[in-house]
Parts: structure tokens; C-alpha cells; sequence
């Protein structure tokens, strides 16, 4: 990991450690709300070849707190950044503040470090990740970043306060607007939902390995799980897509990303084993590591990447070589009986960051109940959208069939008297349309076969049905028109297209009428 990132990053937790213990006297469970200005000055360094001297200036904008901090904060930054072997410089207005009693001052922050051109294109990315993911979960914080290289300057904007949200405990809402995650894929730009509908796991208390409980804690770190699959079933209403890659998340107490984009850490060592904490063999799924490290992406990128290589039994999973994503984000959150203080929370980071492997394998038991009872019910809207993806096929099947059956039925009605005449015994052309007729009740009767153990959404099919009992029930005719029908010779009744219907008609009206209400009755609801 870089200097620049390292240190804005750090930097960036900080203040958002300070400005939510703040915020929790004034307001407890309030999102976090202004803006953030981090920009990045680089210039040709004059003292070494192929390096850029950089000056990285971090501000708020606007009014937060009245854009004041406190003096002491500023030398708990100055101590962390000297971590980084970074230079930091006061700015020239904090001079003139040093002899405020108030002991506050307006918060700019201005360092320097120098670095190559290629490492300094790296951090840029792993600042624009980790903005992204502050933005996932304070979606009221707004980042204006910017970078500016021997006069080039690229500017970009963060922010969510407009997105869908799911407001989580302890002052954070989820952003859960599908295109954050993954890019809509071919096809589906006209998605029926762009949401995505987490599903929260059981919170669960995280035990600390003995060797790593030296820190004096006086609280509880609480693990809740949230699984969710990305985009949502609803977008694919026309066939079911397969799942081809999960996408883990790591956020810590007061909503920040634990762990930066990065070469290997031991914060994510415990994920190496795939079914450490999910029996993938159980949803017939065969997941591998996903070693892509490409950081030029604008998505949210993920601490852990798993890609599905191939599936066990249930080929239905796997009909969309697109497929979509299931995404598990685990909140790791601090519960103390009394107000937590901002170092004390900055403990629990330092230690999350350092020890997170090692706490969720001395907590696998129930991290794992919690996180496979998640995935389960996030998954079930997987096999609910393969029942409606089969349903719609038959509701299809069905309409065809019924529209087949009655279009016939009225043509035969129409030329019945016409054929009768001309054609006094059956011939081959009527013999073929009755078997026409007869092979489009055979598929009905098949694939009401299909229906069995399946919730049909029938309400499509018995409007078919109203609507064909409706047609013929129009062609029955009234007790006056009956009337003056009696006077005529039967070979002279009128059907209502017109033409001349037998004697025998009625008859068989009111059987297909009855055929029509049997699979009425059997398309209503079960009591």
C-alpha cells in the first residue's frame, strides 16, 4: 500500500470516527451529512527524475460544525500520518489560530510526499474505491476528489443522497440501488427493479482469540450479515439467470471499509477457504477464489471475490452465461453500555483490521449459522424466479391453446350450415380440423400436468376463460329472439356471425360450455 492512499484513507476514518462520536451526543442514529473536499496537486520534482512531488489537501466544504475541529484532533492526525513517512505542513490560517482560547480551528489538512507516476495513478484508484464504499453506507456524505498532474486535472464527484436506501442500526443506511455493484448487462437496461432486497442475518457476538484480548475493550463486537442477489430476480422476468460470481464486503464500526484494495492482507486470509462459512454444495454452486485486481472499475469493488466455475445436478442454474451476483456484506459494529469514546473506537478498527481472520475463526460456529441462514433466504428468491420463469412458459403454453381451441370453435360455427349443405358426410378437411382441435386439448391436457406442486399465477388464464364463456353466452339468444326463431324451420336459425346453424348445435354448446367451466373450476384458487 502507497503513502497517498494510505494516508488520505486513514485520514478519512479518522474524521468519520470524530465526526460520528460527535453526532451521537447531539443526535444518536443520525446519518452523517456534508461534504468532503480531497484534492491532489502533483508537480515534476525538482530533486529526483521520473518522481512527482504531491501536496494532498483535505477540507470540508460548506458548514460541518461550522467547519471548526478541534486543535487536539489535528495533533492526533499529525501523529498518525508520521506512520506513513509522510510530511505533513500546517496551514498558513492555523497560525493565526493559535491563540484562540476557543481552541478550535477551521479543518484543512496539508501534506506532502513524493512518488512515482505509476503509484501515484494506484493510489487515485484505491482513494475513488474506498470513497465509493464510504458512500454505500453514508449516503448523505458528499466527496468532491481531484487530481491535478503538471496542470492535467480530473475531477470526480461521490455521493448517494438520492439512491434508495436501507436504513441499518447505529447511523448508517445501505445504498441498494443495484448499479452500484455490478454493470447492468446487455439487454437489461430496462430493468423492472434496480434494486436489490438484502436480507439481514441473525446479529451475532464475536468472540476474541485469547492472544489477541489484550486490548482492554469494554464492550461487545456484534457481526450481522446482509446477502442479497444483485441485479434483482424481478430483472429477469423472460428466463432465469444463473448465479456466476459472489461479491463479500467488509465494513467495521461506524460504517468503514475495514480493509483498502490492495495486495494480500491478513484481514481476508479466512476467506481463502470458499466454504469456510457457506456450504456451497448445498445450491449445487462450485465457487473458486476470483484473483482480478483490476482497481479501474466504476463499481463498488468488493474485499472478497468468489467466481462460480460450474454447478452439481440442478442445471437450471446455470441458463444465462450473464448471470448474477450474490452480495454479502458483513457489518462488524461495537456495542458498549457507555458512550464510546472516539480512541476507544479507533482501537476497534485498529484491532478489526489487524486481527478480523483470526476473531471470525474463534466465532465460526455462529458466524456461520448467521451468514448460511442469510444466503439461504437471499437465494430463495433465486428458485422463486425459476418457478415464475416456468409458469410464465405454461401460462404461454396455455393461452395459445385456449386461443387455438376458440378460434376454431368459431369458424366451425360460422361454415357449419354451409358444409352441411354442400357437403352432406364428413370429409377429409373437417376430419383435419378436428384433429387440429383434438391435438390442441391433447397439449392442454399435457401441460396441466406440468402445473403439479407449482403456484400458478392464474389469473391471466381465467380471463381467457371469462372471456370465451362471455363469447359464447352472447350467442345464446334471448327469450323474444327464441321466440321468433320457433317460427322458422330449423335449417333457418341464424347464427351470430350470420350463418345458418343445425338442429344439433345447441347441444353441443352447452357441453363446450361445460368443458370451459371444468377448466375454469380448476384454474381458481385452491381453498
Amino acid at each position: 500500500m502507497e503513502g497517498t492512499a494510505v494516508a488520505v484513507c486513514e485520514i478519512l476514518k479518522y474524521l468519520i470516527i470524530h465526526w460520528k462520536c460527535e453526532t451521537a451526543g447531539v443526535s444518536k442514529g443520525a446519518l452523517l451529512e456534508g461534504q468532503l473536499v480531497i484534492s491532489i496537486e502533483a508537480l515534476n520534482s525538482k530533486h529526483q527524475a521520473n518522481t512527482l512531488h504531491c501536496v494532498t489537501t483535505i477540507a470540508f466544504a460548506g458548514s460541518i460544525y461550522g467547519g471548526l475541529i478541534s486543535k487536539k484532533f489535528l495533533k492526533e492526525m499529525q501523529s498518525i500520518l508520521l506512520r506513513f513517512s509522510t510530511k505533513l505542513n500546517w496551514t498558513s490560517e492555523e497560525a493565526s489560530y493559535s491563540q484562540d482560547i476557543s481552541g478550535v480551528t477551521p479543518f484543512q489538512m496539508i501534506f506532502e510526499v513524493d512518488e512515482k507516476p505509476r503509484t501515484l495513478m494506484t493510489d487515485s484508484l484505491i482513494i475513488k474505491n474506498f470513497l465509493r464504499k464510504i458512500v454505500m453506507v453514508h449516503p448523505k456524505i458528499r466527496f468532491n476528489f481531484s487530481v491535478e498532474v503538471n496542470g492535467i486535472l480530473s475531477t470526480e464527484i461521490f455521493e448517494a443522497e438520492n439512491e434508495p436506501t436501507l436504513n441499518l442500526s447505529n447511523g448508517i443506511a445501505l445504498v441498494i440501488n443495484s448499479q452500484h455493484y455490478v454493470r447492468p448487462k446487455f439487454g437489461t437496461t430496462g430493468l423492472l427493479c434496480i434494486r436489490i432486497h438484502p436480507v439481514l442475518g441473525q446479529p451475532v457476538v464475536l468472540f476474541i482469540p485469547d492472544d489477541v484480548a489484550g486490548m482492554g475493550l469494554l464492550g461487545e463486537l456484534i457481526l450481522t450479515p446482509a446477502a442479497a442477489l444483485c441485479p434483482c430476480p424481478r430483472a429477469f422476468s423472460n428466463h432465469l439467470s444463473r448465479i456466476s460470481s459472489v461479491s463479500i464486503f467488509l465494513y467495521g464500526p461506524s460504517g468503514l471499509p475495514l480493509i483498502l484494495p490492495s495486495q494480500e492482507q491478513p484481514t481476508t486470509t479466512v476467506f481463502k477457504d470458499t466454504s469456510y462459512f457457506i456450504d456451497w454444495k448445498k445450491y449445487h454452486l462450485c465457487v473458486v477464489p476470483n484473483l482480478d485486481l483490476n482497481l479501474d472499475r466504476d463499481l463498488v469493488l468488493p474485499d472478497v471475490s468468489y467466481q462460480v466455475e460450474s454447478g452439481e445436478g440442478d442445471q437450471s442454474l446455470h441458463m444465462d452465461p450473464q448471470g448474477q451476483t450474490l452480495l454479502l456484506i458483513l457489518f462488524v459494529d461495537f456495542h458498549s453500555g457507555f458512550p464510546v469514546q472516539q480512541m476507544e473506537l479507533w482501537g476497534v478498527h485498529t484491532l478489526l483490521t489487524t486481527h478480523l481472520s483470526a476473531i471470525l475463526r474463534e466465532s465460526h460456529g455462529v458466524v456461520q449459522d448467521s451468514i448460511q441462514a442469510a444466503v439461504d433466504q437471499a437465494l430463495e428468491q433465486h428458485h422463486q424466479a425459476a418457478m415464475a420463469a416456468d409458469t410464465q412458459e405454461l401460462g404461454a403454453k396455455l393461452h395459445k391453446s385456449f386461443h387455438e381451441i376458440t378460434q376454431h370453435r368459431f369458424l366451425h360455427h360460422c361454415s357449419c350450415e354451409v358444409k352441411q349443405q354442400l357437403l352432406p358426410e364428413k370429409n377429409d378437411a373437417e376430419s383435419t380440423e378436428d384433429a387440429h382441435e383434438n391435438s390442441s386439448l391433447e397439449l392442454l391436457a399435457g401441460t396441466s400436468g406440468q402445473v403439479e406442486n407449482k403456484r400458478l399465477k392464474k389469473g391471466s388464464l381465467r380471463q381467457v376463460v371469462k372471456e370465451t364463456q362471455a363469447f359464447y353466452s352472447a350467442r345464446r339468444p334471448s327469450a323474444s329472439e327464441g321466440a321468433r326463431h320457433c317460427t322458422e324451420p330449423p335449417e333457418a336459425s341464424l347464427t351470430p356471425s350470420g350463418s345458418r346453424a343445425g338442429p344439433g348445435r345447441s347441444q353441443e354448446d352447452a357441453l363446450w360450455l361445460q368443458e370451459v367451466s371444468n377448466l375454469s373450476e380448476w384454474l381458481s384458487p385452491d381453498p
